[in-house]
């Protein structure tokens, strides 16, 4: 059965049956993927799936059912409505009616599928080569290449009816150096073709290891650090929960009562951002259906806005801000303005202190309801404006929203993440620095 004619039997047993609407969200998926094991090939990808949601709704009531097979539609709506009527919840539901403009975007290209096997192939044994081309470099333990398409479709007899295909890809390269313990480097690309991903990837990674050769670790103390793209877009994933309105509502983020507030840095400007030049989570709609739309969250450290999906609009008696997702509500691209410094400007700048390049431990060490973080990180020691050496064996520390506050400089080099966090590297003063010398 097609989706269509799957759909169209959905929606005639649900009218047949009594209920207030029903909502059918279709997301289909093809993964191709390739690794490299030391140069050697590891493990070949190439799969299709799909899961399709199904919602009832009946009194405010809500109901829902899964199926992997678009075969029998009268199981699966019965099956949501005995999921309905054991709910006790007495929150009230409610389904977007496809209302609203939405932004008109193509986001498939399919160039990654037109690309032949052996190409991508070749292409990473190419990294591998890159990689590798230094003696110091003893190990390439992992190369991995991956491209997808995304196929979503969400429709209800409420009169939403909207689909989007997407695609995109990215490659990774983990290098490991020799020393007296080994040094590991890594780096990464992503694009929405196979040319946005480039030999760069090995070189970076082998630059990243190398670099590393020699690191000690330093006194503990207050640093003025330079974290990097890549560092920083993992740290400001606890931005993500902490402007969410239903994590605000339910008073497990440190943001409440804070909008129109100052949390941060004059120059610091943080948006949502509905279609990003390359992004991979670039969305039209979210996965309610309701459109996306670009908005500021942080203006020169000004708090905005709180991003809402439906259910938490209706406890404030507002409208979806568009920011459902399937782990609750996020930016679909989360931007921090960039500043006009390149890295190496920015190293100038810094003068003396600690560039973080990699921090470890954001589930275990960092707190998204207070802020406190304290995470084990690696990085490089600047000295009078210039890289001298590697560090490690360090623990960064400080509250997120007060290390907002801190951000003294901004760079210019945006890094597009796996991630729907795009951010260039900062200079943020005044940083605790555990360290063993």
């Amino acid at each position: 059965m097609t989706y269509e004619n799957f759909k169209n039997e959905l929606f005639d047993i649900s009218k047949k049956l009594g209920l207030d609407a029903c909502e059918i969200n279709y997301e289909g998926e093809k993964e191709f993927n390739l690794s490299l094991a030391n140069g050697e090939l590891d493990s070949y990808k190439d799969a299709e799936s799909f899961k399709v949601k199904v919602v009832v709704l009946k009194n405010g009531k809500s109901g829902a059912a899964f199926t992997e097979i678009l075969e029998n539609p009268e199981k699966i709506i019965n099956e949501a409505v005995e999921n309905m009527e054991i709910v006790e919840s007495e929150e009230i539901v409610n389904l977007h009616d496809g209302s609203g403009e939405y932004l008109n975007a193509e986001l498939y290209k399919g160039n990654f599928e037109k690309e032949d096997v052996s190409d991508k192939l070749k292409f990473i044994k190419n990294i591998y080569d890159a990689a590798k081309s230094d003696s110091r470099i003893k190990m390439v333990p992992n190369i991995v290449y991956q491209n997808f398409v995304s196929d979503i479709r969400i429709a209800n007899t409420y009169g939403l009816d909207k689909k989007s295909k997407s695609d995109g890809g990215f490659c990774y390269s983990m290098t490991v150096a020799e020393d007296v313990s080994p040094r590991s480097g890594f780096y990464y690309e992503v694009g929405k073709s196979p040319e946005n991903l480039t030999l760069a990837i090995g070189e970076k990674a082998k630059e990243d290891a190398i670099a590393k050769i020699g690191s000690k670790s330093v006194k503990s103390g207050k640093y003025n650090i330079i974290i990097n793209n890549m560092a920083f877009s993992d740290i400001l994933s606890l931005l993500n929960s902490m402007i969410s309105a239903e994590n605000v509502q339910k008073e497990i983020s440190p943001l409440k009562g804070k909008i129109d507030q100052k949390i941060g840095s004059d120059i610091l400007t943080v948006k949502d951002i509905a279609i990003y030049p390359g992004s991979l989570t670039n969305r039209t709609f979210d996965r309610e259906g309701f459109p996306t739309s670009d908005k500021t969250i942080i203006e020169n450290g000004v708090l905005k806005t709180f991003l809402y999906d439906i259910k938490a609009a209706l406890k404030e008696n507002k409208k979806s801000t568009g920011n459902s997702t399937q782990g609750g509500i996020a930016p679909v691209n989360m931007v921090i303005e960039p500043g006009k410094l390149s890295f190496e400007e920015l190293v100038k700048e810094l003068g003396n202190g600690i560039i973080i390049t990699e921090v470890e431990g954001m589930h275990s060490g960092a707190n998204p309801v207070s802020g406190e973080f304290s995470l084990g990180a690696k990085g490089l020691l600047v000295e009078n404006g210039e890289i001298t050496k590697g560090v490690e064996q360090i623990t960064l520390s400080d509250n997120f929203i007060v290390m907002l506050s801190k951000i003294k400089a901004i760079g210019n080099d945006t890094l597009l993440s796996y991630s729907n966090i795009i951010t260039p590297s900062v200079i943020i003063e005044n940083v605790d620095i555990a360290g063993n010398e």
